[in-house]
């Protein structure tokens, strides 16, 4: 019995988790209204969890990367390997941050996504939509001219960083900046064993540090603050079931 009712309440709680972010989003008409991406306006056709929605509007969600992003950049490129709906490439190509984005995305209804925000945002130009991301993305990022001195690398790819972050795609990206979503705690065991094995390829110069994730500032966001406790607790969830946790790696200026 308590393993229905536990399944009822997690059912739940993502259903409302979605309706409070859906109403946020479609208020305000897709329009970001705070933090660095303030001003970009998403279609939420589907592509991601309507739940994230709401938060990313307000800039909470992920909220520690996109202050890392701001630490890291500018730079002339960013290349993203999972790139959902777009959002971070295009938000920061908005914001001036970055001069072109190229984005990988695996599923077909994202590459459409991707490129509808891109249009909408009047950034088609500076945008590059590739397919999934293989062993060989170096390759191709060599053919499209990305200099790794000049790019900074997202990468949110499910537990695939383990093996497309080869030794050869290192040796190709020495210089480039890299914030790695790691997903090892979701994967079998939850050994840090796939982590440790991909720190040990950076090359001997590179800085590293593991990024934890972090409760969200929403002070003096009115939309928030209206909302009931547990609706604010909601929004700023960023739906996770452990810790998020990134692996940033710099090289010295």
């Amino acid at each position: 019995m308590n393993h229905i009712r536990s399944a009822f309440t997690k059912a739940a709680t993502k259903l409302r988790r979605k309706d409070v972010s859906r109403r946020l989003f479609d208020a305000a008409d897709g329009v970001f209204k705070a933090g660095p991406l303030k001003g970009l306006k998403m279609t939420g056709s589907g592509n991601t969890s309507a739940g994230t929605l709401g938060a990313k509007i307000f800039g909470l969600y992920e909220q520690e990367v996109i202050r890392e992003l701001q630490g890291l950049l500018p730079c002339a490129t960013l290349v993203n390997f999972g790139a959902a709906d777009g959002h971070f490439p295009l938000g920061l190509l908005k914001a001036g941050l970055v001069d072109q984005a190229i984005c990988f995305e695996m599923s077909a209804e994202g590459q459409r996504e991707i490129a509808e925000n891109a249009t909408v945002n009047g950034l088609s130009d500076r945008v590059v939509i590739q397919g999934a991301v293989g062993g060989g993305v170096h390759d191709t990022l060599a053919a499209l001219g990305v200099l790794p001195s000049q790019t900074l690398i997202l990468c949110d790819i499910e537990g695939a960083e383990f093996a497309v972050l080869s030794d050869a795609f290192f040796a190709w990206a020495k210089g480039a900046q890299l914030v790695v979503e790691l997903h090892d705690r979701l994967m079998g065991d939850g050994s840090l064993a796939p982590r440790e094995a991909l720190i040990a390829r950076l090359p001997q110069d590179a800085q590293h540090r593991i990024l934890k994730g972090q409760p969200k500032d929403w002070r003096d966001i009115a939309e928030i603050e209206a909302l009931s406790d547990n609706d604010r607790q909601l929004i700023c969830s960023d739906g996770r079931k452990v810790l998020g946790e990134w692996l940033i790696v710099t090289y010295p200026k």
